[in-house]
């Protein structure tokens, strides 16, 4: 498992980022891949999620983020991608605080997340919020 990648961004495509760390470019899916600057020298916190067809690092500016994304792949029917747009469309403490004030109708403006995922979102997220003081203790 990674907790993160420090190196210089090498590509920035459309859904992911290329990170150089000596002299291997790590692939890594990304909400906002144009938020990283070409050559910038860059921390990346990661998630690795293995499936039975695929390896795949995401990847976060924040450990709030990563943590946010964790914390949403743990209700039933949310997977990566949707967790990801979630975080392309909002900050995690505008998650975080949609999901304390159980607003599932903020949360079906995002993509691929409708009235039913955003009702399964909100007691899952919120009994583990409960269980933790902060986002920052939920990894």
């Amino acid at each position: 498992m990674y907790a993160y990648i420090k190196g210089k961004i090498s590509e920035i495509n459309p859904t992911n980022i290329v990170v150089d760390n000596n002299g291997i470019g790590y692939e890594i899916v990304v909400a906002n891949p144009y938020e990283y600057q070409l050559e910038e020298e860059k921390q990346i916190f990661i998630s690795q999620q293995v499936r039975e067809d695929s390896n795949t690092l995401y990847g976060f500016s924040t450990k709030e983020q990563k943590k946010v994304f964790l914390l949403l792949l743990k209700v039933k029917g949310v997977g990566p991608k949707s967790a990801l747009a979630i975080l392309a469309g909002a900050t995690s403490e505008e998650i975080i605080s949609a999901i304390e004030k159980q607003d599932a109708v903020y949360l079906t403006k995002f993509p691929g997340i409708g009235k039913k995922s955003a009702q399964q979102i909100i007691p899952v997220s919120y009994t583990h919020l409960r269980a933790h003081e902060t986002v920052l203790d939920l990894v």
